[in-house]
């Protein structure tokens, strides 16, 4: 078979084949463009002369088990127009020393394993690998996905030590993250409506959030409160806060006997009666629930909160709401009047659950995957990377799938 025949085969076209040398585990074959395809890499045009040439050694994709690397002579080319250039290459990017489907390859393993271990299986540094995956995802999300945004989730994630958050918007329909911003402060919220625009954002009709008040300013500002859905497993699981105030209060107060039997119940008191494991746990929550009127009444609250969003109808959904709270101020506990007052001051989130029963549930989702995605040292140290890798979450899991 022809040289030329077989270096087309191999994705080399209009190019001489020079020679060809062996080194432990690596084949080189080395190349030069043919001499009647040379244009000026600007204009296009044939009229230039060469001006030089440097030898630039790429790898490629491994033949027989040896990688194999491509040595081309790459010579500069004087145009009357454009100056001095050097002449393109068809099988790599400039400033590259890999091939376009070496880069793929990394890229698409990326997609699967962790950096070190493709760095390991490609006998790569581990910055190599991060670099080459960060181009291609670079590529890949260079224009955000704000389409058919209509329910959309906000949440916060940890990052690091000291207080270090991202905040994530999620497309609720498509379970795609579309925007990832620094910190956790209205401003960071506010950049990602003013980057989707005044139009898109008439046409979101609910977003699902916690309780965080500088969510709740943006929000408000650029959808309107009708809008806005508070999260009722944040606020339930809030309570459980609550809970623990008052079992902790209660324990204080007892006598010796009564600590014992209050003693190591937290989680007790937190689980869904129908949770718990055997009789053994059900009796000790009946003898602790018999034994202090407070925190049985925090317990009865408990369940009676999760019903709020049993109602399908707001009148009927606002009453239980308003019902709850009146009971909750005359038990005269202090955790439970402070949080009955924060549900009154963020009523019409609670309220708007009616209209779209949305949660925030698939964002606490992404948010496992992201600490899994932390876990496996995608280098989140350079933050635009971890940004980049969040966006393509949604691609991976969908490719799982």
């Amino acid at each position: 078979m022809p040289t030329s025949n077989l270096l087309r085969i191999l994705g080399y076209y209009k190019v001489y084949f020079l020679t060809a040398f062996f080194k432990p585990n690596k084949l080189f074959v080395e190349l030069k463009t043919q001499d009647d395809n040379y244009v000026c890499p600007k204009c296009h045009t044939r009229d230039i002369s060469l001006y030089g040439k440097k030898k630039r050694t790429f790898r490629d994709l491994s033949i027989t088990n040896r990688q194999f690397y491509i040595v081309y002579h790459r010579h500069r080319l004087k145009c009357p127009v454009c100056g001095v250039l050097s002449e393109h290459l068809s099988f790599a990017d400039d400033y590259s020393r890999y091939t376009r489907r070496f880069e793929r390859y990394v890229f698409e393993l990326c997609q699967l394993l962790p950096i070190s271990d493709v760095a390991k299986h490609l006998k790569l540094s581990w910055d190599t690998v991060k670099e080459i995956d960060k181009k291609y995802l670079e590529k890949k999300y260079q224009k955000p996905n704000y389409k058919n945004l209509s329910l959309i989730a906000v949440d916060e994630i940890s990052i690091g030590k000291f207080h270090k958050y991202l905040t994530i918007v999620l497309n609720l329909q498509t379970g795609q993250i579309v925007y990832v911003g620094n910190e956790r402060k209205k401003e960071t919220l506010d950049a990602f409506f003013k980057a989707i625009g005044h139009v898109r954002c008439r046409r979101i009709k609910a977003i699902a959030m916690d309780c965080w008040d500088p969510y709740i300013a943006s929000a408000t500002e650029y959808l309107g409160q009708d809008k806005i859905v508070f999260d009722k497993f944040h606020i339930v699981k809030n309570y459980g806060k609550v809970i623990d105030k008052i079992r902790i209060a209660e324990f204080s107060k007892a006598d010796l006997d009564s600590r014992e039997i209050i003693k190591g119940t937290k989680y007790l008191l937190l689980y869904n009666h129908e949770n718990l494991k055997n009789e053994s746990q059900r009796n000790r929550l009946k003898a602790v629930l018999e034994l202090n009127e407070n925190i049985n009444l925090s317990y009865i609250l408990k369940d009676e909160l999760k019903q709020v969003w049993s109602h399908d109808n707001q009148d009927q959904m606002e009453l239980a709401l308003n019902n709850w709270i009146a009971t909750a101020k005359t038990s005269e506990l202090k955790p439970l009047i402070k949080f009955a007052e924060m549900l009154e001051h963020y009523k019409y989130g609670i309220l708007n659950y009616c209209t779209y029963p949305i949660s925030t549930g698939k964002l606490e989702g992404t948010n496992n995957k992201i600490k899994v995605l932390k876990r496996r040292a995608y280098g989140f140290h350079d933050m635009e990377y971890l940004k980049l890798k969040l966006f393509d979450l949604h691609h991976n899991n969908s490719k799982s799938r």
